[in-house]
């Protein structure tokens, strides 16, 4: 009996495919997005519908059981709740708690990420996809790290050599944490507090621990399964 697109598309979203599709959304809100708005060319809200529609389906798609799905969205709505007052009644107080927010949310969807990728089967290309993402909100999270230390420490940053407001770096905190996270570090933002110095040297180190450890893991995932595979077969 021939499957549907629809039924496709379902079995596709509800298995490891679903990690594929959340990455994507993850890239285009980190990669497309961001630097858009930095540049006007679109309204910030595009921001906040992105990052809803990201973690909506991570929660749609990928966890069990489902009272933790329950929990995240509930965090997800209040998270995006915060956004929504930060661009209404701008204020220090109102960015600390969204950027606190945003720090937990991220630090969940990652963990309910990797924990999808590292469960016992077979690696496939989603699956390493599905780690590329949990990678990719280590460095949103920090990026939010970054903007709550700038919030109260005004030398937290310097760009040109001059020391750099929080205004004046806008959305630029993801684009100094990757930079950071993969170790490349173009010199054009650099750390100027004691604080964030030492921020940026762990998280350059979280990169690299990170993708060491990370390998070493699918790499015995897939060894595990093969052997099991193997033993199967001869028992036969």
């Amino acid at each position: 009996m021939e499957i549907s697109f629809v039924a496709r598309v379902w079995r596709f979203v509800r298995g490891d495919g679903s990690l594929t599709l959340s990455v994507a959304l993850l890239v285009v809100f980190l990669f497309a997005l961001y630097p858009m708005i930095e540049v006007g060319a679109v309204a910030p809200y595009w921001l906040d519908a992105a990052f809803a529609a990201v973690l909506a389906a991570g929660g749609l798609f990928i966890f069990e059981p489902r009272p933790i799905v329950r929990a995240f969205v509930a965090l997800v709505v209040v998270t995006l709740a915060a956004r929504i007052v930060s661009h209404a009644m701008p204020s220090r107080g109102v960015e600390t708690l969204e950027a606190a927010l945003i720090m937990a949310t991220a630090a969940s969807f990652a963990a309910l990420l990797i924990a999808r990728v590292l469960r016992d089967g077979r690696v496939n290309v989603h699956r390493i996809l599905g780690a590329c993402g949990t990678f990719l909100l280590v460095g949103l999270i920090f990026a939010e790290a970054y903007r709550l230390i700038a919030l109260y420490l005004p030398t937290a940053f310097s760009a040109g050599g001059a020391p750099a407001s929080p205004e004046a770096l806008g959305n630029r905190y993801v684009y100094f944490s990757f930079i950071t996270l993969t170790s490349t570090g173009y010199g054009d933002i650099t750390p100027a507090h004691p604080t964030t110095r030492s921020l940026a040297a762990f998280e350059a180190l979280c990169g690299q621990l990170y993708l060491a450890v990370l390998i070493a893991r699918l790499v015995g995932l897939e060894i595990a399964w093969r052997e099991t595979q193997g033993a199967t077969r001869r028992g036969a």
